[in-house]
């Protein structure tokens, strides 16, 4: 349990179906988005390939992932915290109707905006006989390929006889989710969608598959229950009860929430209790002598933070790293709760932000903080390959950088909570312009750019902006703000409403993947699940030298005969994909004759009407 070395979890397998089932619908949220992370994690939903697959370079795999998830996926983001991405490509198009933005209010008396910060996801697959089983995924990383140390929790739940009250935050954190839907056709569709799971989730039992955790509890932090009461970590056992034990992990600290750990079995009368707590250490900073006067403190040491060396043989996959997962872990006489999730301790994760945890219990014969550090540290304290070095106070590191950082951020969430809309026109058959309009916005001496996120046109941000002479795969709700004052900068996307989109839009980008026979071949042989094809597509060398290619010549209308009746035969909702090709292919000459013929053959042989 929680063992740097052994313990890690992909996060393909994670969201990856069993075998034998598929992605029905999927809820999910995160603080910040990497675009590329959720391509990932479409591999991985809709087509259970890793989300560092080889696949990931391979266009026509791509489309075919994200056609697959784009109406079964609804992914909620912090407003104004997706990052560039590497290669800007068209196909970011088809995220757009996965991404729901998140711009919270501020409340009573806090100067700044509360984060939407909760790690998560609620996954429903099904198989061909209509069986369902449902995985909930509880986690502090964010969906980026930030290499930090997260910790991640996930549990299946099945059909019961019973209803239950355990999943009822669960469906409050949805109905939350539902208020941040826009209300278009896509909004609408994905709206139903977790209508329908929240109808579900009483029937559904999760259970912790791990024997030393005998009960599990929901927390959201910051979002209205069915009562209309707030749910509210602040009066939850772990901020309010004394303890024999307390392990705190949180990468950020506040001054207020350590120093109440610290000091509240003080009237108590538990004797010698203990206290340790593991950190970054530019978080120490953020502390006093009195604060953590109890505890143990630890950071991870430098030669891990530099790089995974200590921890890893694959040398040329290092970056610097660093704590970034929240664990709690608090004994009170033999029962130890063990809380995971998104909550860092720090004031406004506690009183402000919307967090989501998770609560496990166990005996503590099961888990403690002997048996907890021994995992952490592999072993006793002092051996080489413990990854940890106890501190002090004196080892605090003051960065500068994070108050600018701060200030950049709060620009972007501004002109993001701004009320921003963007109108689409015609310029002719080939070009379109965009006006944008957004409301007033204190820079404060920044200078700030905004360009649409598939064009390279940029303009200084203003009320009103016009970008002209675009192309119909430049036209997107994703757009791009640059924050500078003249020393550092950072971008970020913000989705902006935008009417207007032209509706063969998506058309255009499948055009840009499937160009000529060859490709569309490749895509139909690669929907049909050929083996031998999906392998050379991996590599990347179908129809493009040698033997890959002369193989593949002979894989034309006699071989596709064949596979089209087994998969009639079998799976005939693949054929889903193939008509979903068949309409968006725009270009002429693309579909060969003699496949029209085929495919209209059996369309009417297994009844699809599309």
């Amino acid at each position: 349990m929680l063992n740097p070395s052994n313990d890690r979890l992909d996060y393909g397998e994670i969201l990856a179906p069993k075998v034998g089932y598929k992605l029905d619908f999927a809820v999910g949220t995160t603080y910040s988005l990497d675009l590329d992370a959720l391509v990932g994690a479409s591999l991985a939903l809709g087509l259970s390939e890793e989300t560092d697959s080889a696949l990931m370079n391979n266009p026509v795999c791509l489309l075919e992932a994200l056609r697959s998830t784009g109406d079964k996926v609804a992914l909620f983001c912090e407003g104004g915290q997706i990052h560039m991405p590497n290669k800007v490509t068209p196909l970011y198009i088809l995220l757009e109707k996965m991404v729901f933005s998140v711009n919270t209010v501020k409340h009573r008396g806090m100067s700044a905006y509360p984060s939407f910060h909760p790690k998560f996801w609620l996954i429903r697959y099904k198989n061909d006989n209509g069986d369902v089983y449902y995985r909930v995924v509880v986690l502090s990383r964010n969906l980026t390929f930030d290499r930090s140390w997260d910790v991640t929790y996930y549990m299946d739940g099945y059909v019961a006889k019973r209803t239950t009250d355990a999943n009822e935050p669960l469906c409050d954190f949805l109905r939350y989710l539902l208020t941040h839907v826009q209300r278009d056709e896509n909004g609408k569709s994905k709206a139903r969608e977790i209508r329908n799971l929240i109808k579900e989730l009483p029937y559904i039992a999760f259970e912790p598959s791990e024997k030393e955790f005998y009960e599990y509890e929901f927390i959201p932090n910051g979002i209205k229950d069915s009562e209309g009461d707030y749910y509210a970590m602040e009066f939850s056992d772990l901020l309010t009860e004394t303890f024999h034990e307390i392990m705190i992990i949180s990468p950020f600290v506040s001054s207020d929430i350590i120093r109440d750990f610290n000091d509240r079995n003080m009237f108590s009368p538990i004797k010698d209790p203990r206290y340790m707590l593991i950190t970054r250490e530019m978080s120490l900073g953020k502390l006093k002598e009195e604060d953590v006067s109890n505890f143990s403190i630890y950071t991870l040491r430098d030669t891990v933070v530099d790089g995974e060396t200590s921890i890893s043989e694959d040398a040329e996959s290092i970056k610097k790293q660093d704590i970034h997962a929240k664990v709690y872990m608090m004994r009170k006489y033999s029962t130890t709760d063990l809380y995971v999730g998104s909550m860092n301790a720090s004031h406004n994760a506690v009183y402000g932000n919307i967090e989501f945890m998770l609560r496990l219990a166990a005996k503590n014969r099961h888990l403690n903080m002997d048996k907890l550090k021994e995992s952490l540290f592999a072993g006793e304290e002092d051996n080489d390959d413990n990854p940890f070095q106890q501190v002090t106070l004196k080892n605090a590191i003051i960065s500068e950088e994070s108050d600018k950082t701060n200030m950049f951020t709060s620009i972007i969430k501004e002109i993001n909570r701004s009320g921003a809309i963007a109108i689409i026109d015609s310029d002719d058959d080939e070009y379109y312009s965009i006006n944008v309009w957004f409301g007033e916005c204190e820079l404060r001496e920044c200078q700030v750019t905004v360009r649409p996120l598939l064009s390279n046109k940029t303009e200084e941000f203003a009320t009103s902006i016009t970008f002209e002479k675009l192309t119909i795969t430049q036209l997107s709700e994703f757009y791009v703000l640059s924050v500078s004052d003249g020393e550092s900068k950072i971008e970020r996307v913000i989705i902006i409403n935008t009417e207007g989109l032209p509706d063969d839009r998506e058309k255009a980008v499948v055009s840009t993947v499937v160009s000529d026979r060859d490709c569309f071949y490749r895509y139909i042989a690669f929907l049909l699940g050929d083996d031998t094809i999906l392998s050379a597509l991996e590599s990347n060398t179908v129809g493009e030298s040698g033997e890959a290619k002369n193989n593949y010549k002979t894989y034309r209308i006699p071989a596709l005969y064949e596979k089209m009746l087994q998969i009639a035969a079998i799976n005939p909702d693949k054929f889903r994909g193939i008509e979903y090709l068949m309409k968006t292919i725009s270009e002429d000459g693309i579909i060969p004759e003699d496949f029209q013929k085929l495919y209209e053959t059996f369309k009417k042989a297994v009844k699809f009407n599309g």
